[in-house]
C-alpha cells in the first residue's frame, strides 16, 4: 500500500521545484523528506526524480504522476479548508514581467485600497510553483493551440503588430511594403517564431543573419523605443506609446493569431482571490477588452 504522506511529500516537492521549501511547509528535515521520497520510488519501482546540478528534476513519468495527483490533493486541501473555516486573506500572484508595471500594478494600487485587510505578494512568472494553490493565480500568454489544465479566465488579446519608432524611420528610410521589411533590423521576443510566421503569411523568409532576441516584451519594447529595429508587439501593451508617437504601427496586419493573455486559478479559488478575479475581469470588460 503507497503512502497518504509519502504521496503528499512527492506532489508537494513537485510544486514547490525545491526539497528545502517542502521540508519546510511539512515541518520536516530535508532528510525525512528524501527518505519518503526514496521509500515512494521503492514502493512504485521507478524512478521519479533526479538532480541536475543543485536543482530536483522530475522524470517524465514523475511528472506525469504529479500533475494526476494535483486534481485529488486540490480537492482534498478544498474540503479540509472548508472543514476548519479557514478564512486565509493572503493571495500570490505570479505574473509576466510584461504586464506588472503597464497593466497589474495600477489594478494591485486599486484592489489594496478597496481590501486593505488581504496580503498580496507578487512574484515573477518564472518562480511560479508548478502547480498553484487556492490562494494564487497566474498571469500570462497562451497560444491557440495551448490545452487548459487549470480553469481559465481571458483577460485580452495578445496578437502583435509590427511596429517600430520615428527614429528608426529618420536613420533608415521609410517602409511601404512587407517585403522591404527583410532589409531591416528585426528584433524578436525569447526566439525567431513570431516574425518566422508573419512573414510566412505574406510570402516572404526571415533571411539568414544575426538575429536580435530579447528575453521578455519589455526589453524587447525597450530596444524598440531606442530604434535598434522593428519588432511584433502586443498592440494592448503599446497603446499609450502609440497614441504619444513613440511607436509607429507600419502595417495593420497581426501577427500571434489567436494568443491571449489569461488569469489560471486552481479549481477552487479562495475568496480573496473571487476578489481579485471579479476586477480584474470586470475592468477589462468595462474597457473593451477580452
Amino acid at each position: 500500500m503507497i503512502p497518504y504522506n509519502a504521496l503528499k511529500t512527492f506532489q508537494l516537492v513537485i510544486q514547490q521545484r525545491s526539497l528545502r521549501s517542502a521540508a519546510e511547509k511539512l515541518h520536516l528535515t530535508e532528510s525525512a523528506v528524501s527518505h519518503q521520497l526514496k521509500k515512494l520510488e521503492e514502493t512504485l519501482g521507478d524512478t521519479l526524480l533526479y538532480k541536475e546540478g543543485r536543482r530536483l528534476k522530475a522524470t517524465p513519468k514523475g511528472l506525469a504522476l504529479a500533475q494526476r495527483l494535483q486534481a485529488p490533493f486540490a480537492e482534498i486541501e478544498h474540503h479540509v479548508s472548508a472543514f476548519k473555516n479557514d478564512t486565509r486573506n493572503d493571495i500570490e500572484i505570479f505574473c509576466l514581467p510584461s504586464l506588472i508595471s503597464c497593466w497589474l500594478m495600477p489594478k494591485l494600487v486599486t484592489f489594496s485600497r478597496r481590501n486593505p485587510d488581504i496580503s498580496v505578494s507578487l512574484n515573477y512568472l518564472q518562480s511560479m510553483p508548478t502547480f498553484i494553490d487556492s490562494h494564487a493565480i497566474c498571469i500570462r500568454s497562451i497560444e491557440p493551440t495551448e490545452p487548459a489544465s487549470l480553469p481559465t479566465y481571458t483577460l485580452f488579446s495578445g496578437e502583435t503588430i509590427p511596429v517600430c519608432s520615428p527614429l528608426y524611420l529618420n536613420q533608415k528610410g521609410s517602409i511601404t511594403i512587407t517585403d522591404e521589411l527583410l532589409q531591416h533590423e528585426l528584433l524578436h521576443d525569447k526566439n525567431t517564431l513570431s516574425w518566422e510566421h508573419w512573414l510566412s503569411d505574406h510570402g516572404l523568409h526571415l533571411r539568414e543573419k544575426p538575429q536580435h532576441i530579447f528575453e521578455d516584451f519589455h526589453l524587447l519594447k525597450t530596444a524598440t523605443l531606442a530604434a535598434q529595429g522593428i519588432s511584433l508587439c502586443p498592440a494592448i501593451l503599446i497603446e499609450e506609446e502609440l497614441a504619444n508617437g513613440q511607436l509607429v504601427k507600419l502595417f495593420s496586419q497581426k501577427g500571434n493569431i489567436g494568443r491571449q493573455y489569461v488569469v489560471e486559478t486552481n479549481n477552487h479559488p479562495n475568496h480573496s482571490i473571487k476578489k481579485l478575479l471579479n476586477m480584474l475581469i470586470v475592468q477589462n470588460n468595462r474597457n473593451g477588452m477580452r
